[in-house]
């Protein structure tokens, strides 16, 4: 009987093959972009009183080279960090993603301009170098995702409950809106006048907006707990899919009793920061939806939140982002998810319509009739900056 060992002599030795990209790509340089601004197209209030603008290009994107030719790019930073930045990613390889996440997140915190961008950067760096779309290198799952109309104004409801009809038929799915009038009749009102408008089986959301308040604040309405379970127990009646930030954002205690008191979801955590502030909120029962922010976290850490999310069965659907690079990076991370049935987008039609912010790119996600984005094709980010937009073009 011929044994095993007997017969692997017999074969014939092959030649080992070559390992591929045993030559890493190394970082070589990081540098902001400016961007031109084609037009100004207008200023609107939003639901405190600030003004916010609406503009076609302007401001500044970041870009991460390589000795192998490739170029990440990602949003904005402060200027004044990017000596810093250079100093941590010089000759560094880009995949080494948590160790450069780790270093960035020690940085000085610049609010949307920050080591945020930078990780974004090198994440569409790393898909480029890898030549797939990030929510491919991130697992896939789905090639388009819906938004959601995420309103900024706090108009009149009648004004209000026309602009979601026109949304509906343009094919939203759903819309947000702010929910900070002086009084609960109006905050109800709004919600009343546009279910009767849209019917039953379009999605509205409302986002009180309480999460950084308190009494002593001269902007926006504070609920005390009593006012936010009427209001919540309101929304839920006329089948309102969450409520949004209700009371201050480190009332935990308060949160999760007004969780437990209704069934309809509740959401929050665009400002919160670190893994265990979102483990805190979760095992406290605080919300049904968490919503981290890419541009102040960055995409390592929302698929940590995301991950302990769905272990709890809980969603995560990401705060809006910065409506251009780094929203475009919150579509791969949804699509990419089990737990992320939307995306938000503003789009305070018509001045803030979110064309305009997504204007600097060449083919942009766009709404289809059936109510989605399609998320980018391309390597990483799969975002190409039109020309036009570039100063040194």
């Amino acid at each position: 009987m011929l044994r095993r060992r007997d017969f692997l002599k017999t074969l014939p030795v092959l030649p080992a093959l070559p390992l591929l990209g045993t030559v890493r790509a190394k970082i070589t340089d990081v540098r902001l972009v400016r961007l031109k601004l084609l037009k100004e197209i207008g200023t609107y209030p939003d639901w405190v009183g600030g003004t916010r603008f609406s503009r076609v290009g302007g401001g500044a994107i970041l870009e991460i080279l390589t000795d192998q030719g490739a170029v990440g790019i990602g949003p904005d930073i402060d200027p004044a960090q990017l000596p810093q930045v250079k100093n941590l990613l010089a000759g560094a390889d880009p995949f080494d993603i948590e160790s450069h996440a780790a270093r960035l997140s020690a940085m000085p915190s610049s609010g949307f301009r920050g080591p945020a961008s930078v990780e974004i950067a090198l994440w569409d760096l790393v898909g480029k170098l890898a030549n797939q779309p990030l929510y491919k290198l991130w697992g896939g799952g789905r090639d388009k995702v819906p938004p959601y109309s995420s309103m900024l104004r706090l108009s009149r409801p009648e004004e209000r409950a026309e602009i979601a009809v026109k949304l509906k038929q343009e094919g939203w799915q759903a819309i947000k809106y702010r929910c900070s009038f002086q009084t609960m009749k109006d905050d109800v009102r709004l919600v009343e006048l546009t279910r009767k408008a849209v019917g039953d089986d379009w999605g509205i959301m409302c986002d009180a907006n309480k999460a950084g308040l308190n009494w002593q604040s001269t902007r926006g309405v504070p609920w005390d707990f009593t006012r936010a379970a009427e209001t919540a127990k309101e929304y839920q009646r006329m089948n309102v899919y969450w409520l949004e930030e209700p009371l201050p954002r480190y009332d935990f205690d308060g949160l999760a009793e007004l969780n437990r008191l209704v069934e309809m979801k509740l959401a929050g955590g665009e400002a919160n920061r670190g893994l265990h502030e979102f483990r805190w909120l979760l095992e406290k029962g605080c919300f049904d939806i968490v919503q981290p922010e890419i541009m102040l976290l960055g995409p390592t850490l929302l698929r940590k939140i995301a991950i302990l999310a769905e272990s709890m069965n809980k969603l995560c659907i990401p705060h809006v982002g910065d409506m251009r690079l780094g929203t475009i990076c919150d579509l791969h991370l949804i699509a990419s998810w089990a737990n992320a049935p939307y995306i938000e987008i503003f789009n305070e039609v018509p001045v803030g319509d979110y064309v305009y912010p997504f204007s600097i790119f060449e083919d942009p996600p766009v709404l289809d009739k059936e109510g989605f984005f399609r998320v980018p094709q391309g390597p990483g980010l799969g975002m190409t900056i039109k020309k036009e937009f570039l100063e040194n073009t």
